[in-house]
């Protein structure tokens, strides 16, 4: 019996998240719950593995053992990869090469081309015989086991047969054939011989036609390099232009001084007036006119290094730079004497009128004028300028070459990428020629990447290869008890179980929890009807009610009783702790569904009542299955109404025993009294002045077309009765929702909850 909880709570408060998971008693309960299940699931698991142990036969099993040093997929018709393949290691894993070797090892193919070779009569001699190849593959893949064992590169196959004498040959050829198969799958042996043949020599006619057309582009271009052409090309532009320059400044210079000639000539007659003062006047001294001179001979010698210096640098240079701060140098000497003797002056016009210092060609001394011809000097003007001309043609025909080589450029390039691509492709398909011709040559068995580290050894009895399967039958039938249970336990089955239900799923104080005698080892107990209720029972039974539902005392062996007396003691502890100490007290009990034993309790409830000698109790039976021959009889005589009880006028033919009388509100002509809130609420004065201690309302099941939410509010206490595993938690909910919009004060009774668990694991009563 549950420890006292406040039944203020109602189902009004809000309700909480259920708990997260299975607890420990969870798990417990549905174990023994479902033990028959689970028990039923696990000897047919038991029953299977037994079959099958018994079945399958014995087995006998050879191994062997593969090193996998690396794979090499050396022909591999790629042109991306070299003459010797891409080599793959096995990772530290083992899962990427060694898998592949695995499925290699696995394959259907494989193992027809064993079956093909042994015969499959033989091998499936002890196994229900026959000659299907099919049959024969499909039984050794069945007992074919291939692993790799952690961190290395050994392959283990194991082979499980019921013929010991076909084990070991069926494993050795496998191997075998496995070899072959690698060597076929990754080296290609004999499959792309004519292929690469083809390649070959289609490449090598290719290459050949490219060279030529690369060797008559070239022939056509005069060029045997384009980058050595196109640099020498640029080389004598660059010294023809310098050339020019330099030709164009000499003839500049020799049509100056030609100019120049061609005005002194005719200015020859100068006035004589002119030299004859400059006889009478003083003399000039030597060495003076000797400085003079020796510094217009310096800057016209500077003069003309500047005009070559220009014909190769720019005027930013170094070198022109230095050429002129000499002639500024110069000239300021000059200045200087022409100040001290202004007569300087006079001799140079002199001079240059008279021929006497002349520049002459590119870095030569000056002439005489009585040596110098106008001729030869126009001669040679006529020479530089054939020679600026011909420069300029050259130029012309640079320029021109160059562009033939630029026009040809592009052509030449593709053709000598062409050339490199294809060479490439050649020397990759030859070299893959010649692998060919050499695996070819060596075949399968020169394998190197791959040994076989233990041949197949000698059969031995496997009774691993049974005891697997077997375990697997065996726990997957507990397994799917388990299952079951669980299956049936959270989704299912919804039903109201357990008190902890209560208060988890409906959010409800627990009052009391009534077990199922008949269901817990006690067997059903029917006390003897009280004498006053005799007649009333016996009529209610011909006239079809459930005599179970009578609200009938019980007898003081029955179990039940102990249970309403905890119900009755708990009922005036609570009113005691709340200080209700009015009378009547009104209590009212209905259910979830019929048949939930709601009367029963009523009636347990009124009569522990009842014998406490305190005070009247009244049962009021407010439900109209009953039938119009429950309570409205005592001893074959109409009884009263809720009317005469409250009035005390006929209440004796109610009383069923000391201190306890019975009302229903169903008339002797099957008629009802009816009970609505305003008629039950005008009857709430008659029951305030009655002399009963407590009213007990025996109400129908919460719904939505009975009175029982309505009427319940007007109430001290409402039971509402929840049947273990008959009430649905989602029904229960709507029930107590019902309740709550009505204010009554509800609290909850489970009854006929069933206690699968050993005492000594019992944590939910």
């Amino acid at each position: 019996m549950n420890p006292p909880l406040s039944p203020t709570a109602t189902a009004a408060r809000s309700p909480g998240p259920p708990p997260g998971g299975l607890k420990l008693g969870d798990v417990y309960y549905m174990l023994f719950r479902h033990k028959w299940k689970i028990l039923t699931c696990a000897l047919l698991g038991v029953a299977g593995a037994a079959g099958f142990w018994f079945l399958q036969g014995p087995q006998f099993q050879s191994e062997a053992k593969l090193l996998v040093r690396y794979v090499r997929d050396s022909r591999a018709v790629d042109v991306n990869l070299g003459a010797q393949g891409e080599v793959k290691s096995p990772d530290s894993r083992g899962e990427n090469i060694i898998n592949s070797e695995l499925e290699i090892l696995t394959s259907r193919d494989l193992v027809l081309e064993v079956v093909d070779q042994l015969g499959a009569d033989k091998i499936l001699a002890r196994a229900g015989g026959g000659t299907n190849r099919f049959a024969a593959a499909g039984l050794i893949m069945k007992g074919l086991e291939v692993d790799v064992p952690r961190k290395s590169s050994v392959i283990r196959v194991a082979l499980n047969h019921p013929d010991p004498t076909m084990v070991q040959p069926i494993l050795r050829e496998l191997v075998q054939k496995y070899l072959r198969k690698h060597a076929e799958v990754h080296r290609a042996v004999g499959v792309f011989d004519d292929f690469l043949t083809k390649q070959t020599d289609l490449l090598r006619s290719q290459l050949s036609e490219t060279e030529r057309q690369l060797q008559e582009l070239k022939r056509q271009a005069n060029v045997t390099s384009i980058e050595e052409s196109k640099r020498m090309l640029a080389e004598q532009s660059s010294r023809a232009r310098q050339e020019l320059i330099a030709a164009e400044a000499e003839l500049a210079e020799r049509k100056t001084v030609l100019e120049k000639l061609r005005l002194l000539a005719g200015q020859a007659a100068a006035p004589v007036t002119n030299a004859t003062e400059a006889l009478a006047e003083k003399p000039l001294d030597p060495e003076l006119e000797r400085q003079y001179n020796a510094i217009l001979a310096r800057l016209e010698a500077l003069r003309r290094r500047e005009v070559e210096l220009l014909a190769q640098f720019t005027p930013e240079s170094q070198d022109v730079r230095q050429v002129r701060e000499l002639i500024a140098a110069v000239e300021n000497n000059r200045r200087e004497l022409e100040a001290n003797e202004p007569r300087l002056q006079r001799l140079a016009q002199s001079a240059a009128r008279a021929g006497t210092l002349i520049p002459g060609p590119t870095g030569r001394a000056g002439l005489s004028a009585g040596t110098q011809d106008i001729g030869v000097l126009e001669g040679e003007v006529a020479a530089l300028e054939a020679r600026v001309k011909r420069f300029r043609d050259y130029l012309e025909e640079l320029r021109a070459e160059t562009a033939k080589i630029n026009e040809v450029e592009q052509a030449i390039t593709e053709l000598q990428r062409r050339k490199q691509r294809e060479e490439t492709k050649y020397l990759y398909y030859s070299t893959s020629l010649e692998q060919a011709r050499i695996d070819e040559t060596l075949g399968a068995s020169s394998l190197a990447n791959i040994n076989v580290v233990q041949e197949p050894t000698a059969p031995v009895y496997n009774a691993k290869q049974a005891l697997k399967p077997t375990l697997l039958i065996l726990f997957g039938g507990i397994a799917a008890g388990l299952a079951l249970a669980f299956l049936i336990e959270q989704f299912l089955d919804s039903s109201i179980k357990r008190s902890s239900d209560v208060e988890q799923k409906l959010h409800l104080p627990l009052f009391l929890s009534i077990p199922d005698f008949s269901r817990n080892g006690h067997p059903r107990v029917r006390p003897p009807p009280a004498p006053a209720l005799l007649s009333a029972g016996a009529e209610s039974a011909a006239s079809g009610a459930d005599p179970a539902n009578l609200p009938a005392p019980t007898a003081p062996t029955h179990p039940m009783r102990t249970y309403h007396e905890a119900l009755r003691d708990r009922l005036i502890m609570y009113f005691e702790l709340k200080e209700m100490h009015h009378k009547p007290k009104l209590v009212g009990i209905t259910g979830t569904h019929h048949g939930a034993g709601v009367s029963s309790i009523a009636a347990g409830l009124a009569e522990s009542l009842s014998e406490t000698g305190e005070g009247n109790v009244l049962l009021v039976d407010m439900n109209p299955e009953h039938g119009p021959s429950v309570y409205p009889f005592y001893r074959g005589k109409p009884g009263c109404g809720l009317s005469e009880a409250l009035d005390g006028t006929r209440r004796e033919s109610a009383q069923v025993q000391d201190n306890l009388y019975v009302v229903s509100l169903n008339r002797a002509d099957g008629g009802r009294l009816g009970v609505v809130p305003k008629r039950f609420a005008s009857l709430l004065p008659k029951m305030k002045a009655s002399d009963y201690d407590y009213i007990i309302f025996d109400m129908p099941p919460v719904s939505q077309t009975s009175v029982t939410a309505k009427v319940a509010g007007l109430l001290d206490m409402t039971f509402l009765v929840i049947e273990a595993e008959r009430s649905n938690a989602e029904q229960a909910k709507r029930c107590a929702a019902m309740l709550a919009e009505s204010r009554a004060n509800v609290t909850a009774v489970l009854n006929r909850y069933h206690n699968y668990l050993p005492t000594r694991l019992q944590t939910d009563v």
